[in-house]
């Protein structure tokens, strides 16, 4: 069931404005490697290996683990330790077809995995040199990592993942949405990551509304009526541009 799903996802690199859209916009010092490194996770599967190896080997990976920061596994049979867009172990045995399931999977995968350790790293680093100790402080700086890079909880459901996969296209990312614009989400952070979190989704948003603005200057149409279906969406013709990742309805 979920085979479609997979192919829809394959030969394209939508990850960083899809799934990791807030760190993308929030975290270029981050994003900017990933995105770069993703080209050749999808041409070279050998340094695509060789670039997740060298993840378990990070110095602060034991901690990434502790913390329980998501870092989707390309090579595991179980379904539930992929990424959503790839929960499938069939798609890439389809003969030709294949080829482009495993390579658009690596590129995603990949640059998922990188864009989340490089930004655990740095802000851990940070966390530890003003003398943070707490290991929840952490925990919580990994949720909200997980939850900005589509990995949303799901709570009870978590291990049913790939069944609610076949009902919905992909319910992590979902309720990643639903997570970064409920306040109670934030209170529920402690506060250093909670400061994070709620700076992260600003400029965000606030990334978003410049993008319109210039759109707009540049002779684009932008419908500004929160009461249309466009609202947010830069149209050019016939094409309609939806710049959000998910977050146009609550934005």
């Amino acid at each position: 069931v979920n085979v479609p799903r997979a192919l829809m996802s394959s030969i394209d690199m939508s990850a960083p404005l899809r799934q990791g859209v807030v760190l993308t916009t929030t975290k270029p010092k981050q994003s900017v490697p990933a995105f770069k490194e993703m080209f050749k996770y999808f041409f070279k599967p050998k340094y695509f290996q060789a670039s997740m190896d060298s993840i378990k080997a990070h110095p602060r990976y034991s901690l990434m683990q502790e913390s329980k920061l998501y870092l989707a596994d390309f090579n595991t049979p179980l379904l539930s330790a992929k990424e959503e867009a790839f929960m499938t172990n069939l798609a890439e045995r389809i003969p030709g077809i294949g080829i482009g399931v495993k390579a658009g999977q690596r590129a995603y995968t990949g640059f998922l995995n990188k864009l989340r350790v490089d930004v655990f790293d740095d802000v851990a680093k940070e966390f530890i040199a003003a003398g943070e100790k707490n290991p929840r402080v952490f925990t919580d700086l990994a949720e909200f990592i997980n939850t900005a890079t589509g990995r949303g909880s799901i709570g009870p459901l978590n291990r049913s993942a790939p069944i609610l996969n076949s009902v919905f296209f992909s319910p992590r990312l979902m309720a990643s949405r639903l997570q970064m614009l409920n306040p109670q989400w934030y209170f529920k952070l402690s506060p250093p990551v909670r400061k994070l979190a709620a700076r992260s989704m600003v400029q965000f948003i606030g990334t978003g509304i410049g993008v319109l603005a210039l759109a707009k200057l540049g002779g684009a149409e932008v419908e500004d009526d929160p009461r249309s279906a466009d609202f947010g969406k830069i149209r050019i013709g016939n094409i309609r541009w939806d710049i959000w990742g998910g977050f146009q309805q609550w934005v």
